[in-house]
């Protein structure tokens, strides 16, 4: 059985949605704010070896306790006694404090290396993300507009942006941290949303030089949407499936990136679907009715 749905007939819906989404995702982040973690702030790190092993569980709540709130606690290595642990900048009698406390309610353990992380190095990884993000925006335009044509490379980006404001939206909501991960998936979140939409566009552009003239071109982009909806599905899901496993399994640092991409990946295949496609509709079928106004004016 074969279902035929009337994506394009509903776009004023579709539009309508996606714009109290991208409402309420800029008032999340206007009014909460990003919550920048230690990679942007700075803090100071800490590699230990415990002497037998450990949870990270058990690390936060003394690091809790001493209002460290923020800190990351990560592996190093194979097994579970290697840890890295990032707190906000503290003093020296501060860290010897927490050392004392992390040796007493857990176990005892040596320390490797104890460094500074600067805020600086955060700055310019947020600065250099920003460039490869606009370097990245215009090298899909240019891209797209050669091989298809201007309207779905603008299409795209106007999609893919609706992606990512929704995405960092939800991130501002639920207030997790931000590190480079987070800006290592938004940068994913632009290429996979904009693969989707590039199948989506070459699937319409196959179909328009078998369009009768007098056929409307919202039935051709219909037809299109369907055709590559089971394939668009599919693909996220798979990726969807993945990315809940890191969820469940991964630690909190790999977390918080694969609930970035999850959003984004979710909101990209949508996007795809409902937004991308009938901006190039509109676009395409306003310049052939001023085509048609030129032609009968001359």
């Amino acid at each position: 059985m074969r279902f035929h749905f009337e994506f394009v007939r509903h776009w004023k819906t579709w539009f309508v949605l996606s714009g109290l989404l991208v409402v309420l995702a800029l008032g999340a982040f206007f009014i909460r704010g990003l919550n920048y973690g230690i990679d942007f702030t700075g803090g100071t790190q800490m590699n230990l070896k415990f002497v037998h092993p450990v949870t990270t569980t058990a690390i936060k709540k003394v690091l809790d306790q001493d209002h460290l709130f923020g800190s990351t606690v990560v592996f190093v290595g194979n097994g579970r006694q290697n840890v890295l642990i990032t707190t906000p900048t503290i003093s020296e009698h501060e860290r010897t404090v927490l050392l004392t406390q992390l040796g007493t309610k857990i176990t005892h353990f040596r320390e490797i290396s104890t460094s500074r992380v600067s805020s600086i190095i955060g700055q310019q990884t947020e600065r250099s993300a920003l460039i490869a993000v606009i370097l990245a925006v215009i090298a899909i335009i240019a891209y797209i507009t050669i091989r298809f044509e201007w309207r779905f490379a603008l299409s795209g980006i106007i999609a893919m942006v609706h992606d990512v404001i929704i995405a960092v939206g939800l991130i501002a909501l639920i207030h997790i941290q931000i590190t480079v991960y987070f800006i290592m998936a938004v940068l994913t979140i632009f290429g996979y949303s904009i693969t989707d939409k590039i199948i989506v566009f070459d699937r319409i552009r196959e179909n328009l030089p078998k369009k009768k003239k007098q056929d409307p071109l919202e039935d051709l982009v219909n037809t299109s949407l369907n055709q590559v909806l089971v394939r668009s599905i599919n693909t996220s899901t798979t990726v969807i499936i993945a990315l809940l496993a890191l969820l469940i399994f991964a630690g909190t640092s790999i977390r918080d990136f694969a609930l970035t991409m999850l959003f984004g990946v979710m909101f990209g295949t949508y996007s795809s679907i409902f937004i991308a496609s009938p901006i190039w509709l509109l676009w395409r079928n306003r310049d052939l009715k001023n085509k048609k106004k030129r032609t009968v004016s001359a």
